[in-house]
């Protein structure tokens, strides 16, 4: 868990360090700052904000950078710098670390976030990331094989815009395409089909009175080579510009009794069907001995009373740190309390984080 967060430079936070337990709530008005928190510790596990693509807008106006700095509980140091430039800096115990993803493999994160909830109606894309998500914190191979599938699709890409290709070309490109698709195939299969018992459970306690079947979807189809199915693909390839089949359309889909979820269910089931899966991915790592820490921005206007008990419940039970922003404390904290006597309630006033209790 994290101990201590100190950050500077980030949005219109002040300067500040505060310690977190294991349950902790930010409350204040919208506006206040209680956002850009969990956006300052985000960055710690992927380098990146949930909130915007340009890194200007996280950092804090008239400053070049901004930083945050984590002591973790068993004494694990890790910092991330980003300058105005777009560049940033790592660091772990002190030390330059050069690759994100080997930084981001120290601090597994899960968030819960309003502008997430779209993920069920969505491209494909927000659904293959939940299971790449994991596939990256248990499986030691994934991400070589992920890279080497997205530079052979990028080059297969850059073909199909070419007027004149040999057809050795061709076959260079779809062959390292077919073996990584298989690869990462088989790779997510395993952790699907390991992950569905937990969305299972997950489901069964937010959305109880729904039956939602999940299905993983290759993307391509796995009872034929799929360097044979590119090659009979390129013409429709080269007419659309891209590359229609393989690892980087695979899916995932949601169905009830009576049709495809996105159709049937509410926009607030939805919702619940997003945070089932989060909370799916948390017992998951947990049961891997892989502790994931939560951020739950704007709880209370997504989930109701009951659900919220649920979700906080099994977060409890699962030993996850809890990070909460809500506009109005009492529709947490009095929650919290009854799970962890030394849970924190912070009050964010215009950029500064004040303890109130804990």
């Amino acid at each position: 868990m994290l101990d201590v967060v100190s950050l500077s430079g980030v949005r219109n936070l002040y300067p500040c360090s505060f310690s977190l337990g294991s349950l902790n709530v930010f409350y204040g008005l919208n506006g206040s700052g209680k956002t850009s928190i969990l956006e300052a510790i985000y960055l710690l596990s992927t380098g990146r904000s949930f909130r915007t693509s340009n890194v200007r807008k996280v950092i804090q106006d008239g400053q070049s950078v901004c930083t945050v700095f984590t002591r973790m509980t068993q004494g694990q140091q890790l910092g991330i710098s980003k300058n105005i430039q777009g560049n940033q800096s790592l660091k772990r115990n002190g030390v330059m670390v050069s690759s994100m993803s080997e930084f981001a493999s120290d601090l597994p994160m899960q968030l819960i976030h309003p502008e997430n909830m779209d993920l069920i109606e969505s491209g494909s894309k927000q659904r293959r990331q939940l299971l790449d998500w994991l596939l990256f914190y248990v499986e030691p191979n994934f991400y070589t094989h992920w890279l080497r599938y997205q530079r052979a699709l990028a080059q297969r890409n850059a073909l199909l815009k070419t007027e004149t290709v040999e057809n050795a070309q061709w076959q260079i490109w779809e062959l390292e395409l077919s073996q990584q698709a298989l690869l990462l195939h088989n790779m997510r299969t395993t952790v699907f089909n390991e992950w569905l018992t937990f969305i299972d459970s997950a489901l069964a306690l937010l959305l109880p009175q729904i039956t939602i079947n999940v299905d993983y979807s290759a993307g391509f189809d796995v009872e034929q080579e799929l360097a044979t199915q590119l090659q009979e693909s390129r013409f429709k390839d080269k007419q659309r510009g891209f590359t229609q089949i393989g690892a980087h359309r695979a899916d995932l889909r949601f169905k009830t009794d009576i049709g495809l979820a996105e159709l049937i269910l509410s926009r607030g089931q939805k919702k619940l069907l997003v945070c089932a899966l989060k909370l799916a991915q948390v017992a998951f790592l947990r049961h891997r001995q892989k502790p994931c820490m939560v951020l739950l921005d704007d709880l209370a206007s997504e989930l109701d009373v009951n659900a919220r008990e649920r979700l906080l419940r099994s977060l409890v039970e699962l030993q996850a740190q809890v990070l909460i922003t809500t506009v109005e404390a009492n529709s947490v904290w009095p929650l919290l309390q009854t799970f962890d006597k030394y849970a924190k309630l912070f009050h964010v006033e215009q950029g500064e984080i004040l303890l109130q209790c804990g």
